[in-house]
Formats: C-alpha cells, sequence, structure tokens
C-alpha cells in the first residue's frame, strides 16, 4: 500500500472517534428511554430524525467536500461530534434527543469527505483492504467504548461524568484528523446535476440496496432495550451492542484482507446474513444472552461486509472527482432507509418485539435480492 501512513491517519481517527461518541450511541437509548422515561415509539421516531434527516446532512457533506476540501468538512464535522459529551446532563428527553442530534448529524456530515479521503490516497486494487482497515479500527474504537461503558456502569458510575469523559478521545481524534495530507479542494470537483444523470447505473442500484439495507440496520438501541428487557440488567444490554461491535471490527478486517469478490460478498456476507440475524432476534430474544448475543455478533459480520464492499465498488465505479458525492449518495441511501426503518421498527415494536425484527429481516432480503440482480446483470453483460 503506497501511503499506508495516511491510512492510518484516517483510521486512528476513527478509532478514537468511536471511542468516544459510541458511547453515547449506547446510552441514548437508555438515557431516553429508561431514564428519562420516553415511550419507545418516540424513541423510534427519534431515531428516524436522528438518522434519516441525517442523511441529507450525509449526502450534504460529501458534495461540500469534493467542491470546498474534503479534509476541511471533515475535520468540521469531527469537531464537532464532542457535543455528545453533554448528553448525560439532560434532565428531559428533547434535551437529550437535540444533544445526540447535532452529534449524529456532524458525524453524518464528516463521513464521506473522510471515506473519500481515503480513496484519494489509494490505489483502487488497495482500497478494500484500506476500508478494511479503516472499519476494524473504527469499530475497535467502539468496542473499547462499550467495554469502559459496560464496566463502569456495573460499578454505578454517574453517568453524566461517563458521558463528559467522551469530550477527550474525540478531541484526539480531531487533530490526527487535521494531520492528514489529503482531502484538499481542487477545481471543477463536485457532481453537478449532468454528473448525477451520467452516474453510472450499478451506483444507483447500490444506493438502492443500501436503502432496503437501511431498513433492517435499525438503529442497534432496539437490540440494546431488548436486551435490557429479557434480562433486566442495563450492562447485559450494554454488552449486546460490545458483541455487535466486536463482530464488525474483527470481520471488517478479515473481509478487506480476503480477495472477495464485492458484490458477492455484499450480498451473502452483508444483506443475506443481516436478514437472518434479524430473523434470530425476533425468535430467540426468550433465551436471553444466548440467543441474543450470537444474533448481535452475526448482525456485526454483516454490517462489517457492507462497511468494506459498498464504499469500495462506489470508489471503482465514480470518477476520481466525485467520489466524496459518491460516498454522500451512498450514505443518502442508508440514511433514509434508517429513517423508515426506525419508525416502523418502532410502530411495530409498541405492538411486539417480534414484528419489528420480522420486518427488518424481509427489508435486508430485499437488498439482498437487489444486488443478486446486479451480479446477474453483470455476468450477462460480459
Amino acid at each position: 500500500m503506497r501511503n499506508r501512513g495516511e491510512v492510518l491517519k484516517i483510521s486512528f481517527s476513527a478509532f478514537f472517534a468511536d471511542l468516544g461518541y459510541q458511547t453515547a450511541v449506547v446510552m441514548f437509548p437508555l438515557v431516553f428511554v429508561i431514564i428519562l422515561g420516553a415511550p419507545v415509539w418516540l424513541y423510534g421516531v427519534a431515531e428516524a430524525v436522528n438518522y434519516g434527516l441525517g442523511s441529507l446532512i450525509g449526502f450534504l457533506g460529501g458534495l461540500l467536500g469534493d467542491v470546498y476540501g474534503r479534509k476541511r468538512i471533515a475535520v468540521i464535522g469531527n469537531a464537532v461530534i464532542t457535543v455528545v459529551a453533554l448528553l448525560g446532563f439532560s434532565r428531559y428527553w428533547w434535551e437529550a434527543w437535540l444533544i445526540f442530534l447535532v452529534g449524529w448529524w456532524t458525524r453524518n456530515l464528516r463521513t464521506p469527505p473522510r471515506r473519500a479521503m481515503l480513496s484519494e490516497v489509494t490505489e483502487p486494487g488497495e482500497r478494500s483492504e484500506a476500508f478494511g482497515i479503516l472499519h476494524a479500527l473504527d469499530i475497535a474504537g467502539a468496542v473499547l467504548a462499550i467495554t469502559y461503558t459496560a464496566v463502569l456502569l456495573y460499578l454505578r458510575f454517574p453517568i453524566e461524568y461517563l458521558l463528559a469523559v467522551t469530550a477527550i478521545p474525540l478531541v484526539i481524534s480531531t487533530l490526527i484528523l487535521s494531520m492528514v495530507n489529503a482531502g484538499r479542494a481542487r477545481a471543477g470537483a463536485g457532481l453537478g446535476a449532468t454528473g448525477l444523470r451520467a452516474t453510472h447505473r450499478f451506483v444507483w442500484l447500490i444506493v438502492l440496496s443500501t436503502f432496503f439495507f437501511g431498513f433492517s440496520q435499525y438503529s442497534f438501541g432496539f437490540p440494546v432495550i431488548t436486551t435490557a428487557e429479557f434480562t433486566h440488567e442495563d450492562y447485559l444490554a450494554v454488552v449486546t451492542y460490545g458483541m455487535f461491535l466486536t463482530a464488525s471490527a474483527v470481520f471488517g478486517y478479515v473481509f478487506g484482507r480476503l480477495r472477495i469478490n464485492e458484490y458477492g460478498g455484499l450480498a451473502f456476507l452483508g444483506y443475506l446474513l443481516g436478514s437472518l440475524a434479524s430473523l434470530g432476534f425476533a425468535l430467540l430474544a426468550p433465551l436471553g444472552v444466548l440467543g441474543l448475543y450470537p444474533m448481535a455478533f452475526m448482525l456485526g459480520m454483516a454490517v462489517a461486509a457492507t462497511e468494506v464492499f459498498e464504499p469500495t465498488i462506489i470508489s471503482k465505479l465514480m470518477p476520481s472527482e466525485s467520489v466524496g458525492s459518491g460516498m454522500g449518495l451512498l450514505t443518502f441511501g442508508r440514511s433514509v432507509g434508517v429513517f423508515l426503518g426506525n419508525v416502523i421498527m418502532g410502530a411495530l415494536y409498541q405492538l411486539h418485539y417480534a414484528y419489528a425484527y420480522y420486518f427488518a429481516s424481509a427489508s435486508s432480503l430485499v437488498a439482498f435480492t437487489i444486488v443478486l440482480a446486479v451480479i446477474m446483470r453483470g455476468s450477462l453483460t460480459r
């Protein structure tokens, strides 16, 4: 890899970012529903707004990064994520929602330009490995975040100070990202209306498939809530997220290193496996951690596959000057699916938890079918 140092800077920036904000991600449903008493259906709406309307922020981040400089937009977005450190001081559900929303939206803003920076410093043949390293270190930070969160919750450490500590790794993350030698503004970059019309049809199919997978990649707060309901222990609920993240980190690196066809890996290891995991949550939740933890691990594997193969495919299909915009489209497609999925998940969960997971499983199966059609279409046109 010709620019391994730059790849590692971007990846370690992701590591420290997740070491901070993932604590807020796992604590938000507990603060919002368990501590502040908001109903689950309102949690579904909140996460729909966080993820769904945040999709526009992600798409905007990709466009702005291509035009004004990917590094500049990525650093600004990364810096503002730090507001999630205030989440523990919320006294009303709307305060918690607003704080998390600002942090999550700016996280979305910086993700497409950061991915485009990674494409910028690598050759096409290196990108699966590069995105695998990024995802592995990204999620390794999240695993450590969940570990210290679970331990401190078990020790009854005050939640407001637990969340306040997250500001430290978030500041470190921003400093590392600011040292990356990539992402400067270039004349004539960006994706205008003409570029959108000329975008490869397979890009739109991948965006469509990730839209449906967004239905199944619900906020992981739902499995956290399910685990809390069946075990009656908050720290065991947090460990569910840890299982998910551990699998995602390990297999993100493994999938990046293996010479797997990107389309086949996305279809079978990503979308199909995700469908089976959601089905497992519906059927095995009454077994408690014996049923929930393996499904969380399986879902982590599925998400690792999507995080490696989706951006790799997009980076190869988009022209170099518009990769950020392509990553923005990818974020947009996923987040719109997550927006609608969380609203539906919240409503179905209010009726019965299993209905929500059945819906997620079916949606992921649709995503699998779309990519399978892309594979067949590609083989027929060769």
